[in-house]
C-alpha cells in the first residue's frame, strides 16, 4: 500500500510540475503583454519589472488550476491502466488511494496561504507604486508614436516633434483644483519640456494664451515655465486598500480604533485568504475522484473537466461570495468560508457515486 500511494503521488507530483511550468509561462507571457500596453514611453525598465511583480501576484491564484488539472491527470492515467481497479481488487479501499491526492492538496495549502497572506500583497503593493510612478517616467521619455499625452491635471497635445522633449504647435491645459477658474490653456509654437525631480520645466516659442476669461497673453519670444508635479498629481496620490495589506499588518491593524465597516472587512480579508488555502485539500480529492470517473478520456478530457470545474464551480463560489459580503448579504465569516465548505458535500457525492459504480 505505501509503495501504491508513493506510486499516485509521484504521478501526481510530475504533473503538477509540467502543469506549473506551463502555466507560468502563460502567465509571463500575458504579464509582459500587460506591461507592455500599461507602460508605453516609459523607459524599458519600467516593464521588466512590472513582469515579475505581475507573475508573483497572479502565480498563487493559479494553484487550484495547477493542482486540478494535475490530480486529475494523474489519477486519470492510473485509472486508465486500470491500477485502482486491482487495488480495490487487493482490498485497497478508496479512502487509502486517496491519501495521495490528499497529501497533494495539503501541500498546495501549505505553500499557497503564506504567499497570499504575506507576499502577494507587499507584491501588489510594490506593483501599484511602479504603476504610480509610470506617468512621471513617461514625462520623461514620451511615446515617439503618440501625440498626447495627460498626468494629473496637465494635458498636452501635440502635432509634430523634432527630437525628445521637443514639441510643435502645442496645446497645454493645467488644472491643479477642481475648480475650472483655476485652469491654464496655453498653444505655442514650439516647446522644450525638461524633468528634473518633481520639477517640470517648459521653455516656450510664440506662446499664448487659449480660451483664458482672465486675459489674452501673446510673447513671440521665449517664455518659461515650470510646473510643481506633486501639486497638480496630488489627487493620484496612493492610499492603501485592504487588499494591499499583509495578514500579519491586519491583525495589528485590528488592534487600533476602526470603524465597523472596516473592521469587519478585514476580518473578511483575513478569513477568505485562509479558506482559498484550504480549498485546494477537498479540490485536489474531487480531481481524483474525477480522473477515476474518465478512465480512458485521455488528456483532453482530463483538461476540460478540470478547467469546466474551475470555471462553472470554484471561482464562481467564492466571487459571488465576495459580491454577497460587500452588500452586506452574508457575514464575512460566512462569505469567506462557505466557498470551502461547499467543496466538501461535492467530494461526498462523487465518493458516493464512485462506491456505487
Amino acid at each position: 500500500m505505501v509503495l501504491l500511494s508513493r506510486s499516485y503521488f509521484r504521478e501526481v507530483s510530475r504533473h503538477l510540475l509540467v502543469a506549473l511550468v506551463s502555466i507560468l509561462f502563460l502567465i509571463a507571457l500575458g504579464a509582459a503583454i500587460r506591461a507592455s500596453a500599461t507602460s508605453q514611453g516609459a523607459p524599458i525598465w519600467v516593464p521588466l519589472s512590472l513582469v515579475p511583480l505581475i507573475v508573483g501576484q497572479a502565480l498563487p491564484y493559479f494553484f487550484p488550476v495547477v493542482l486540478l488539472i494535475s490530480v486529475v491527470l494523474g489519477y486519470g492515467r492510473m485509472a486508465a491502466d486500470n491500477e485502482d481497479v486491482a487495488a480495490f481488487a487487493a482490498g485497497v479501499s478508496p479512502n487509502k488511494l486517496l491519501q495521495p491526492a490528499l497529501w497533494s492538496g495539503l501541500l498546495v495549502c501549505l505553500i499557497t496561504y503564506p504567499l497570499t497572506a504575506e507576499v502577494v500583497p507587499s507584491l501588489y503593493s510594490k506593483m501599484r507604486q511602479l504603476m504610480h510612478s509610470v506617468p512621471v517616467a513617461a514625462l520623461k521619455n514620451t511615446n515617439p508614436g503618440a501625440s498626447e499625452l495627460s498626468f494629473g491635471g496637465l494635458y498636452l497635445s501635440w502635432n509634430d516633434r523634432s527630437g525628445p522633449g521637443v514639441f510643435h504647435d502645442i496645446l497645454l491645459s493645467i488644472d491643479s483644483s477642481k475648480s475650472n477658474d483655476d485652469e491654464l490653456r496655453l498653444r505655442a509654437n514650439r516647446a522644450i519640456m525638461n524633468v528634473e525631480g518633481e520639477k517640470l520645466t517648459f521653455m516656450f516659442e510664440g506662446l499664448r494664451t487659449f480660451r483664458d476669461t482672465r486675459g489674452l497673453f501673446y510673447n513671440p519670444g521665449q517664455t518659461w515655465l515650470t510646473i510643481d508635479l506633486a501639486e497638480i498629481n496630488a489627487n493620484r496620490e496612493l492610499n492603501r486598500r485592504v487588499k494591499d495589506k499583509s495578514s500579519r499588518e491586519l491583525f495589528v491593524s485590528l488592534r487600533t480604533d476602526l470603524s465597523e465597516d472596516d473592521r469587519s472587512h478585514t476580518w473578511f480579508i483575513l478569513w477568505q485568504r485562509m479558506s482559498m488555502a484550504f480549498a485546494t485539500i477537498p479540490l485536489a480529492l474531487i480531481g481524483a475522484l474525477l480522473g477515476w470517473r474518465l478512465r480512458k478520456g485521455g488528456f483532453v478530457s482530463g483538461f476540460s473537466s478540470a478547467l469546466s470545474f474551475l470555471l462553472l464551480v470554484y471561482f464562481p463560489l467564492f466571487f459571488v461570495c465576495d459580491n454577497l459580503e460587500e452588500v452586506d448579504a452574508l457575514s464575512p465569516l460566512v462569505a469567506a468560508w462557505l466557498p470551502a465548505a461547499l467543496l466538501l458535500p461535492i467530494v461526498a457525492f462523487l465518493l458516493r457515486r464512485h462506491r456505487i459504480h
